[in-house]
């Protein structure tokens, strides 16, 4: 055991080779399988990597589950609880996939039913590629096969990473594989798979189709724990507004609120663009040991209510280019109201103008 109180390294398994597909689909087949949506805001919750990486078992998540209950996050709106990677560790000779006996004794199907015994909803980690990025089994050329386990173990949000090995010619192929595979489950459970995917930063290309197969995609880089992070994924992912809509989200990365790194003011600050920009909100810390201060940035009424708007239009700069580093982002509402952000990016304090017109607002209003 390591000094988390995790089974130490090593303890991967040998890989199966993926088996060779020669059956592909087409672009069309992109628009054949869009389907109704039950995802009316950006989804709400937890992901294991940013804080945990690979030191990561059942115990944590059910943890974690119950934090989200007894802490209030789950009543503010929170509700996924999402592993990231290294669950997963071979391939039987059928090609089902197999998580971790050691550090997932009970089995993903058990740790499920836990998760949904609390009221919240349980999310997995893939990759489309041969391999994760920690060198586990992806999902190249078994994304049905993955699709329906995941069906059977009642997951209900699925993280299609890119990653290492072998690949499909076309970026989405693999992604339009699991949309036919999360059709189905929804067909035979009623119950809808979240299919988050890595990654579409192109508004005339990607952005042309991606809406129509996933309900979010990540926009830029992995984020991490310091300021510049943060300001360069919200900058890339502003470029991607226009392709915004209800169930279906730009995503600028997972929260740092809580790491080391950032500032209270940075972290309040980045807590409230990820909202005001309808950014999916998957707290990226240990929610068990988080302090009060965390948890009132993570459960701010006023700021949550903001991202549970279901008009869909995400928040965008509306400032004209400066060279202060002071910005104005604004989010129109379903009520006809303006939310309005003030980014100073500067090392000082200065004073910020916002114009009726810059917000998309009539003086009388």
């Amino acid at each position: 055991y390591n000094s988390a109180q995790l089974p130490a390294t090593p303890f991967i398994k040998e890989v199966s080779a993926a088996q060779d597909v020669s059956d592909r689909h087409e672009l069309e087949d992109v628009y054949q399988y869009h389907s109704s949506n039950d995802i009316t805001t950006p989804p709400f919750g937890f992901n294991s990597w940013n804080f945990y990486h690979c030191n990561i078992d059942e115990r944590i998540l059910m943890k974690t589950a119950d934090a989200f209950v007894s802490k209030g996050l789950k009543d503010a709106g929170y509700e996924f609880i999402n592993i990231d990677d290294c669950w997963q560790v071979m391939r039987t000779t059928d090609g089902t996939i197999v998580p971790d006996p050691v550090r997932f004794p009970s089995g993903m199907k058990a740790l499920a039913d836990y998760i949904h015994s609390k009221g919240l909803k349980f999310g997995l980690y893939t990759a489309q590629r041969e391999f994760t990025c920690q060198r586990r089994p992806g999902s190249y050329g078994h994304e049905l096969q993955d699709a329906a386990t995941y069906c059977e173990w009642g997951v209900d949000y699925v993280k299609i990473d890119r990653c290492a090995g072998a690949s499909y010619s076309n970026l989405n192929e693999s992604w339009i594989l699991f949309k036919q595979g999360f059709e189905k489950c929804k067909q035979q459970t009623g119950r809808q798979i979240v299919m988050s995917v890595e990654s579409c930063d192109e508004v005339d290309g990607c952005g042309e189709y991606i809406a129509e197969l996933a309900n979010l995609w990540r926009t830029d880089g992995d984020i991490r724990a310091n300021w510049d992070s943060v300001m360069r994924n919200l900058d890339e992912n502003n470029g991607m507004a226009p392709v915004a809509r209800v169930g279906h989200y730009n995503d600028p990365d997972m929260l740092e609120v809580g790491n080391q790194g950032l500032s209270e003011v940075e972290a309040k600050s980045h807590f409230a663009l990820w909202n005001i920009i309808m950014a999916p909100l998957l707290i990226g810390t240990d929610v068990t040991a988080m302090t009060d201060e965390v948890l009132a940035i993570l459960t701010a009424d006023e700021v949550l209510a903001v991202n549970k708007d279901t008009l869909g239009k995400q928040g965008v700069r509306v400032s004209p280019a400066n060279t202060t580093g002071s910005e104005v982002w604004a989010r129109q509402m379903s009520d006809r109201s303006v939310v309005v952000g003030l980014l100073n990016r500067g090392d000082s304090s200065t004073n910020i103008t916002v114009t009726w017109d810059m917000i998309s607002l009539p003086a009388s209003e």
